[in-house]
């Protein structure tokens, strides 16, 4: 099965369009108005949606993703219930869907237990920021498996790495 990503970004340079990712924080303020409002972004656009997995310490957001993955924190939200959310949006929408975390919440959870997780769930991809590149097999071994992409971001810092993960 070809994952949803690559069918979205090869429907959209058939019709010479740019793609409009999106990103939310999950469970903020809860998680029945994050499910409705990854409803709307697609219903108004959004191609494929990032939903952010708080963390305690989000050292590479700004202040407003930092204020809202501290919210959603305070209300109790965890990966088994955003793995709940995605199943329900599953049932209304087969558009892409992303989770944006950093990588000790991964390794906490289990290597093997997130990746099968996010096939079951139908999570097409993956961003860790904090993941280096050079480490990316701790992860892309049991990824691969479970067909979900790890997607890579190249910092303005990168300068002759840039190439290398962008081959990648």
């Amino acid at each position: 099965m070809k994952n949803r990503i690559d069918a979205c970004f090869e429907k959209l340079k058939a019709e010479n369009k740019k793609a409009l990712v999106t990103f939310i924080t999950a469970g903020d303020p809860d998680m029945d108005t994050t499910e409705k409002c990854v409803l709307e972004m697609y219903n108004n656009g959004s191609d494929i949606i990032e939903i952010g997995v708080p963390f305690s310490d989000p050292i590479a957001e700004g202040a407003t993703i930092q204020k809202a993955s501290l919210r959603s924190l305070s209300g109790g939200t965890n990966l088994d219930k955003i793995f709940d959310l995605v199943r329900k949006l599953r049932t209304q929408t087969d558009k892409p869907m992303l989770l944006m975390m950093y990588i000790n919440t991964i390794f906490k959870f289990g290597t093997a237990k997130f990746f099968k997780l996010c096939k079951e769930t139908q999570i097409d991809g993956v961003i860790v920021p904090d993941m280096p590149f050079e480490e990316r097999e701790e992860l892309e071994g049991e990824a691969e498996k479970n067909g979900i992409y790890t997607i890579f971001l190249v910092a303005p810092t990168s300068h002759e790495r840039v190439k290398m993960i962008a081959e990648k």
